[in-house]
């Protein structure tokens, strides 16, 4: 844990004094993120009733595209940029505005990448796993039923049927969460978590709040991991150029499945034999080949570890 210091009272970096700086960084990230997801998810599900969208079931795809991505650079993006100031006058040190070197991009890339195999095979073994206890089952099929009935929606909204159409949902769904939402928890977040944590921590609370924020809870292990996947290259990139392109990848990739192949089937598959023993050594290779590359990703880093501070 950092001590505190009284000189910084008058850094000139700092604008001059307000509630969110009497507060610890903690519960200044907390607050925003409070902040950021009202506005987002209230003031941005109004407006898109106001808009008419207001069928779940069969939304108007074109606006809620439209409101989807106003929505995340107005609610998230503006607040987060808005509430970073209110810290500090540097906002290149806050958000990492440096260019990473090309080693680490390449080696950010091959990581989210490699970790796919090992994400997918997680969600089928947890899929078995829930179905295979009949009580656990029958205890999360209503919140089963629910989260599908949005998935659905989502879906639809996803889904592109020509190569203009593709293009869009790429912006809407790939590039406009990837810079959003990595300005506010690579950006804000991990800045200020990582004035009162060592960097392992930092990402990993950060990594974990970016999940609980997505309130996907079938998903919340991998969005745990992604999370710190990001967190971790930003940090050790000293860039959030390079969060911004694996989150855009990672997006990229569910989305471009999804235009390629079409709808998939939310009926998780029945594997057995060479099947079965093909996915668990698709896991198990595709965890080690990430591993691989976090460690050499650490080991060629480009911010240098706080002093007095270990990983």
């Amino acid at each position: 844990m950092q001590e505190f210091n009284p000189d910084q009272q008058n850094d000139p970096q700092k604008p001059a004094g307000n509630f969110l700086q009497s507060l610890n960084p903690f519960a200044r990230v907390i607050l925003v993120l409070a902040i950021v997801f009202f506005l987002y998810q209230f003031v941005g599900g109004l407006l898109a009733l106001a808009a008419g969208d207001i069928n779940l079931e069969n939304p108007n795809v074109k606006i809620t595209r439209i409101v989807l991505a106003f929505g995340q650079f107005m609610f998230i993006l503006a607040p987060t940029i808005f509430f970073a100031r209110l810290q500090t006058w540097d906002l290149k040190k806050v958000f990492r505005l440096n260019m990473p070197k090309y080693s680490l991009v390449l080696l950010s890339i091959l990581g989210i990448v490699m970790i796919q195999p090992f994400l997918q095979g997680y969600m089928y073994f947890q899929e078995m796993a829930i179905n295979s206890i009949p009580f656990v089952r029958d205890g999360v099929q209503p919140l089963r039923e629910l989260f599908e009935t949005f998935e659905v929606s989502t879906m639809k909204i996803v889904q592109a049927h020509s190569v203009t159409e593709f293009l869009v949902v790429v912006f809407v769904i790939c590039i406009t969460p990837a810079i959003c939402e990595e300005f506010l928890f690579r950006g804000f977040t991990l800045s200020e978590l990582s004035k009162i944590s060592r960097p392992m921590k930092a990402i990993i609370i950060s990594g974990s709040l970016f999940a609980f924020y997505h309130f996907q809870p079938f998903n919340l292990i991998p969005l745990i991991i992604l999370g710190c996947y990001l967190g971790f290259v930003v940090y050790y990139s000293n860039s959030i150029y390079v969060g911004i392109l694996c989150h855009f990848l990672n997006n990229f990739f569910a989305a471009y499945y999804l235009y390629a192949y079409g709808k998939p089937d939310f009926e998780t598959p029945q594997l057995a034999g060479d099947e079965l023993t093909n996915t668990i050594v698709a896991v198990v290779v595709s965890m080690l080949i990430f591993s691989s590359i976090v460690f050499l990703f650490y080991r060629l880093r480009s911010k240098p570890e706080p002093e007095g501070i270990t990983l």
